[in-house]
């Protein structure tokens, strides 16, 4: 299981774990493929924060991203 930290930032994400991208990407962040978006948005915006922008359930990321191997901790 890969463990990761709800504060971290999709930028950060991005670095350990690119795989997680196109999960994101298929839950619903179409821009996430966006190299500009990782680099510039990115560096600020965590996984939370995304689905409060989005309208997304971030208890339903959290499921998904654990389904996938990721383990979100507080």
């Amino acid at each position: 299981m890969k463990i990761i930290k709800s504060s971290d930032t999709i930028y950060t994400l991005n670095n350990q774990y690119p795989e997680i991208i196109d999960v994101l990407y298929d839950f619903g962040f179409k821009q996430i493929k966006m190299p500009q978006m990782i680099q510039t948005a990115g560096r600020l915006m965590t996984l939370k924060k995304g689905c409060e922008i989005k309208g997304f359930d971030y208890e339903e990321l959290v499921k998904k991203l654990y389904s996938h191997g990721f383990q979100i901790i507080e």
